[in-house]
């Protein structure tokens, strides 16, 4: 896979997956304060010790309370995509087997952290992502409108 395809699939799934943060945690601010409030979002929700887990866990608690739409799967799709999301944040760079340095056009792989014996399918694991994203959003969207959230946008 050439770098530039990588660096753009890592750029999409990295920039969706922190625009399904958003969603989620303005879920959290409008069911807590019955509004987005910005110095709570800056202060507390994009906190840097804030983790994906947590801010997942606390949705998955709205969610069992106030919706009867509540079905397990959300929370795991959810996962699945933060696993996405890692994968192309925290994996790299490619290992050359053989070669101290690589050779011009040699092909090098990176391998996966989870199984050290297989390497990671960037590919599949975009279109894994691109598959589940969209329902995951909608999904998301809706329930913060039917919180009481209000879409200021164009």
């Amino acid at each position: 896979m050439e770098e530039k395809t990588l660096s753009q699939m890592r750029s999409n799934v990295i920039e969706r997956f922190i625009n399904i943060e958003t969603i989620i945690n303005s879920i959290i601010s409008q069911h807590y304060l019955k509004r987005v409030e910005t110095p709570f979002l800056l202060e507390v929700l994009y906190d840097e010790y804030f983790s994906f887990a947590l801010r997942r866990r606390i949705l998955e608690k709205i969610l069992r309370r106030t919706s009867t739409e509540y079905d397990n799967k959300r929370i795991e799709t959810l996962n699945r995509l933060n696993t996405i999301r890692n994968y192309f944040a925290h994996t790299g760079p490619e290992i050359f087997k053989g070669a101290e340095v690589p050779q011009e056009g040699q092909k090098g792989s990176v391998p996966d952290p989870r199984n050290l014996d297989r390497h990671i399918d960037y590919s599949a694991l975009y279109r894994d992502f691109q598959d589940l994203a969209p329902d995951t959003e909608k999904f998301l969207f809706e329930f913060y409108k039917k919180l009481g959230g209000q879409y200021l946008g164009g």
